[in-house]
């Protein structure tokens, strides 16, 4: 059955150049209407706009029959887009939170045992069902904070059988999960060296071994590396995302995040469809990441902002200011992980976005949306409310969609809209 969903307070649609990043002072248009109508058919958007453009739609329409749902006094947006998560993992690492509070660094608490390899250890010491089971109970948390499409990485497996693991879980999870939830998988083996592996004969591994064969398999979309001190450095990356295009990955990339070591240099080179972290990143490397954009009519590259990071473990927070200043387009992404941001809450993410990096309201509506919906390729889908996208919808029972940062740490979400079903409800 179809659905109208009518009067509603505040429609933010985000809609309009939706197959365009928002930049600069665009990153502030959230295509914003009072008193808004959605017509929802066969799970996607048929029509979002005011009255009068909705009582055209209808003299016009041949679907005749369809459910009502009044929306008076509530807010609604797009499903958020977290466009970085490692939400398949094994084990918890809380002992290295008290660690870090003790003034112990990433590299020491990783040195010590700890960090991503003490996960590695967990993942490949679990059955796959039980991996499975745990990644989609994490799921619904997601969901229940407003993420209705998602980012998934390996890169705790590190060796072709628990990547491949990882990736099939994913690969399951979004043909299967319960919620109907957008999974996308991105292949990140250059997560860290494994122990008593040798770095060149492990990016050889990567290249040649896993690449083939995780592409031959579908298992994923993107490929990413871990670009820093003591893990992987620029020629890594461009053998691994030479090899990965090679064979039809599309780069994403980490980079920035406690050394600037060359990352913006190889995302550009590659054509990295974002780089993320950036809590590092020079000001030499936002201008070259303008002057390409400039260059690009295409694809551009997005920069992807992980505050929650930078509140878990203590250090600086990405110049988004200095990025939306220079027209460079900005997402919002968790970065989920059991190690340095243990959070699916995206609206968390947005309030330490408004307080931490000073961004407005109406930029961080679209770097939870549009723009993340751009940087995991899927903008013709998901990302705004406009016809012809899927009816992934948020209605919030709060005054203004600017409450949703005044009153932090509450959720006042009330029911979320997947592919035009209802996948949570608050009452």
């Amino acid at each position: 059955m179809s659905l109208l969903i009518k009067n509603i307070k505040q429609l933010v649609t985000c809609a309009g150049r939706s197959r365009i990043p928002r930049a600069g002072k665009k990153q502030s248009d959230i295509g914003l209407i009072e008193n808004g109508n959605i017509f929802i058919e066969k799970g996607k958007i048929s029509f979002a706009g005011n009255i009068s453009g909705l009582k055209k739609f209808l003299s016009s329409n041949t679907d005749t029959k369809y459910d009502i749902l009044d929306a008076s006094d509530k807010v609604i947006m797009p499903g958020f887009v977290d466009s970085h998560t490692h939400f398949v993992f094994a084990g918890s690492r809380e002992n290295e939170y008290e660690m870090r509070l003790a003034g112990k660094s990433y590299e020491q608490i990783a040195k010590a045992g700890g960090g991503i390899i003490s996960t590695v250890k967990a993942l490949r010491e679990i059955p796959k069902k039980a991996l499975k089971e745990q990644a989609e109970d994490r799921l619904e948390k997601f969901v229940k904070y407003g993420t209705t499409t998602l980012e998934g990485k390996s890169g705790y497996g590190l060796d072709l059988g628990n990547e491949i693991k990882t990736l099939e879980i994913m690969k399951e999870l979004n043909e299967e999960n319960r919620y109907s939830l957008d999974i996308v998988s991105t292949f990140l083996g250059a997560h860290s060296v494994p122990p008593g592996i040798k770095k060149s004969d492990y990016v050889k591994e990567i290249s040649h071994n896993m690449i083939p064969i995780i592409a031959k398999e579908n298992l994923a979309t993107f490929i990413d590396i871990f670009i820093e001190k003591n893990y992987f450095d620029t020629e890594d990356a461009d053998l691994i995302f030479t090899m990965g295009k090679r064979f039809g990955l599309i780069p994403k990339l980490h980079t920035d995040q406690f050394n600037s070591v060359g990352g913006t240099d190889v995302a550009i080179n590659h054509g990295a469809v974002s780089v993320d972290h950036l809590e590092v990143l020079s000001d030499e490397d936002i201008e070259k990441l303008v002057a390409f954009n400039k260059s690009r009519e295409n694809r551009k590259i997005i920069a992807t902002v992980l505050p929650g990071v930078s509140y878990f473990l203590d250090i600086p927070y990405a110049p988004a200011r200095k990025l939306i200043k220079n027209n460079v387009p900005v997402a919002l992404a968790t970065d989920f992980n059991p190690g340095s941001c243990m959070t699916e809450n995206m609206q968390m993410i947005m309030s330490l976005a408004s307080l931490r990096l000073k961004m407005s309201a109406e930029e961080i509506i679209n770097a939870v949306t549009a723009n993340a919906a751009y940087a995991l390729m899927m903008e013709d889908k998901v990302g705004s409310i406009e016809a012809g996208k899927q009816a992934d919808l948020l209605i919030f029972d709060m005054p203004s969609y600017k409450y949703l940062f005044y009153n932090f740490g509450v959720n006042n979400l009330e029911k979320v809209f997947k592919k035009g079903k209802v996948v949570y409800s608050s009452k």
